[in-house]
C-alpha cells in the first residue's frame, strides 16, 4: 500500500506521517520544496516527489502509482483543486482535511463525474469535526426516526487556540465564516440566521453556553444519506466573535502549531431531535484536534486503498460503516457514545 501526502510539512502533516509509519505504510511525500520534504522525512521510510500546485503534469506524475492521496492544506477554497484534479487524473483515491463548506460544495458538484469515470473514491472533509459530525448525524437520526432535526457543535477545551494554517483557512473565507454559511431546512440550503438552538449545554458543563450559527460541513453531507428536516452547525458565540476578528497581519503572528501544553481536548456534539420531544445526543471526545484529524484522514485513506468503497465523491457515512469507523479510533484515546433523553 502506498499513500501520498501533499502538505506534509504542516502541523497536521507531521501527525499523518507518524500514523502512516505506525501502520507500516511507506508514505510518499509530495510538495514543491524538496529540501523541506527531506527535512521531515523519517529515515528510509519515505519517498520524496517534487511537484508544485500549479504544475498539473508534475502533480499527476507524483500521484501515479499510489493508492490514496491525502491532501493536507490550508484554505482549500484557494489551493485544493489542483491536488484533487491530479489525484483523479492519476487514478488515486483521495481524502482531505477541509473544514470549508464552499470547498465541499465544489467537490461534490465539479468532481463527482470525474471520480466515477476514474473508478476512484474521493471523501473530502475528514477532520475531527466533520467526519464524526457526519457519522454521528447518521447514527443519531436513525435512533430518532425520520425526519430528524440535527444540530452540530465542536466544543474545545483550549478555548479556541489554533494554528497559523487554521487561521489562513478562516481568512480565505472570512465572510462565509462570519455569517454562518449554509444551514439546511425543509429540503433546501439556506443562508442567514437560524431561529432555534441559540444555547447549548456542552458535555461536562451544567450552564448553558450562548452559541451562534457556524458553517459546519456536515450541513451539506448529512442530507445526502439521512432524512432530515433541519441541519445546522453552531459554535460558542465568544469563539465565533474571535474568529470574525482574524486579519492578515494577525495570521502571520500566530504560531505554526498550538502552544506547548495547550489543552487540545474537545467534544464533537451532535444533537438529533424528533417530533416526539426525544433527543439523541452523539458525542465524540478526542485528545487533540490536529492529531485526531490526521489519524482520521489516515484511517479513511487506508480503507479507500483497500478497495472496498464504491467510486465517486462520497460523504463519510456513504463511504464507511459509521459505528465500525468510530470504534476503530478507540486505541488512540478517542471515544464516542449515544445518549437518549425525553424532553428538550
Amino acid at each position: 500500500m502506498r499513500i501520498a501526502v501533499y502538505g506534509a510539512t504542516g502541523h497536521v502533516g507531521g501527525h499523518i506521517i507518524t500514523e502512516l509509519i505506525r501502520r507500516g505504510v511507506r508514505p510518499v511525500l509530495v510538495g514543491r520544496n524538496a529540501e523541506r520534504l527531506h527535512a521531515i522525512a523519517p529515515g528510509d521510510h519515505t519517498e520524496i516527489r517534487v511537484a508544485a500546485l500549479d504544475d498539473h503534469a508534475a502533480l499527476t506524475a507524483a500521484f501515479t502509482g499510489v493508492d490514496t492521496v491525502i491532501s493536507s492544506l490550508p484554505a482549500y477554497v484557494t489551493h485544493g483543486a489542483p491536488v484533487l484534479a491530479a489525484a483523479l487524473a492519476a487514478g488515486a483515491h483521495y481524502v482531505d482535511l477541509s473544514g470549508e463548506q464552499l470547498w465541499l460544495d465544489r467537490v461534490f458538484n465539479e468532481f463527482a463525474a470525474n471520480a466515477e469515470a476514474a473508478g476512484v473514491t474521493a471523501v473530502p472533509g475528514i477532520t475531527d469535526s466533520n467526519l464524526p459530525g457526519d457519522l454521528l448525524g447518521y447514527l443519531t437520526a436513525r435512533r430518532i426516526g425520520a425526519p430528524a432535526e440535527i444540530v452540530i457543535s465542536h466544543h474545545t477545551h483550549s478555548g479556541g487556540e489554533g494554528s497559523r494554517g487554521s487561521a489562513r483557512t478562516l481568512l480565505a473565507s472570512l465572510d462565509w465564516f462570519r455569517d454562518g454559511g449554509w444551514h439546511y431546512q425543509d429540503g433546501e440550503r439556506r443562508r442567514g440566521p437560524i431561529d432555534r438552538h441559540t444555547s447549548m449545554i456542552f458535555p461536562g458543563t451544567t450552564a448553558a453556553t450562548t452559541v451562534t450559527k457556524f458553517p459546519q460541513p456536515p450541513v451539506l453531507t448529512i442530507p445526502r444519506h439521512t432524512p432530515v428536516s433541519f441541519v445546522a452547525g453552531v459554535l460558542d458565540a465568544q469563539i465565533h466573535a474571535a474568529v470574525g476578528g482574524v486579519t492578515p497581519d494577525l495570521v502571520e503572528t500566530l504560531p505554526v502549531a498550538p502552544s506547548p501544553g495547550a489543552d487540545m481536548r474537545y467534544d464533537l456534539v451532535v444533537d438529533a431531535f424528533g417530533a416526539d420531544n426525544r433527543r439523541v445526543r452523539g458525542v465524540l471526545s478526542g485528545v487533540d484536534s490536529y492529531r485526531d484529524s490526521g489519524l482520521m484522514a489516515v484511517a479513511a485513506a487506508v480503507e479507500l486503498a483497500e478497495g472496498t468503497v464504491r467510486p465517486g465523491v462520497l460523504a463519510a457515512a456513504e463511504a464507511f460503516d459509521p459505528s465500525a469507523f468510530l470504534d476503530g479510533l478507540a486505541p488512540h484515546g478517542i471515544s464516542w457514545r449515544l445518549d437518549e433523553e425525553t424532553g428538550r
